[in-house]
């Protein structure tokens, strides 16, 4: 009865431990595919920029020409994977360039 005892002990002491290991998934800012990348052209205007890849996560209050797509994702106890693309508009909020972890299309300096 005692060996019955202590093995249930040991055993919720062992769940109990497991549980406290687990760490949910974080996702934040904006999901950012490379295929949507690949849609942007030279010359778009800043509406055309927010229907393909949504609003910006940040706005440059200095400069208000840049805009960042920030993506965070941490899986479990995975170190997480940031990814960034700046947009930036020239003086008339056409696009001007891209940069960031994501390629440019090879038709990027050919507008619409």
């Amino acid at each position: 009865m005692k060996l019955i005892t202590l093995l249930s002990i040991i055993l919720s002491a062992a769940l109990l431990c497991s549980a406290c290991a687990y760490r949910p998934d974080l996702a934040q800012g904006n999901f950012t595919e490379q295929k949507d990348v690949y849609k942007l052209r030279k010359g778009m205007t800043q509406e055309q920029v927010k229907f393909v890849l949504g609003t910006p996560m940040l706005l440059d209050q200095l400069n208000n020409k840049q805009w960042y797509y920030v993506y965070f994702l941490r899986q479990g106890w995975q170190d997480p994977e940031i990814k960034r693309l700046i947009v930036t508009f020239d003086n008339n909020n056409l696009l001007l360039d891209i940069r960031g972890d994501f390629k440019k299309s090879p038709e990027f300096n050919i507008p619409l």
